[in-house]
């Protein structure tokens, strides 16, 4: 036999993303095909993660957005209910968090978002990061546009509602999918 006929397996790595606005599922879709080479993966909402069997799987990546300071309630549930499983497991989990546009802000261990969140959640991720996400003032409703202007004015963040920002620095998510690769 040579070494060429020895298939090699792949590791199974699942990505969960919760997404309100559609980047934290962007972001994932850009990490499988990246890795698509490399990983057996499958992806899913955070919302249809029950078709999947957790065990089956060496690795777990959750990738979850935040809106007004939080992640989503779904996040924190999945996390409560798995997190046996996610200790057991190679894991990972990156934020999306405006706040993250700033230097000082845009590391895990700087990041009051992500820091509160695996702190409150009791978690240790093999691997985090946290990224600036996208705002797109256009396909907000009146409330939340209002809403994340004024906190923009507060934060001497993007203002002007008939743009969209991408904020994400692709870069740090390619070494993000580095990182991953060696799960």
């Amino acid at each position: 036999m040579k070494l060429q006929d020895v298939a090699v397996e792949k590791s199974k790595l699942l990505i969960l993303y919760s997404s309100i606005d559609g980047h934290t599922k962007h972001i994932s879709e850009y990490i499988k095909d990246k890795l698509d080479q490399e990983k057996e993966i499958s992806i899913s909402s955070m919302e249809e993660y029950n078709q999947f069997n957790l065990d089956a799987f060496d690795e777990i990546v959750i990738g979850a957005s935040v809106r007004y300071g939080y992640h989503r309630k779904n996040v924190y549930e999945f996390i409560e209910t798995h997190k046996q499983l996610l200790e057991r497991k190679k894991s990972g989990f990156f934020s999306i968090n405006l706040t993250a546009r700033k230097p000082e802000k845009n590391a895990p261990e700087t990041n009051p978002y992500i820091i509160k969140f695996l702190k409150k959640v009791n978690w240790n991720p093999s691997i985090k990061e946290v990224f600036a996400g996208r705002l797109d003032y256009p396909s907000l409703d009146c409330a939340n546009k209002l809403a994340i202007l004024f906190i923009m004015v507060i934060t001497n963040g993007p203002k002007d509602i008939s743009q969209v920002y991408e904020l994400t620095d692709w870069e740090r998510v390619d070494r993000f999918v580095k990182s991953i690769s060696k799960l």
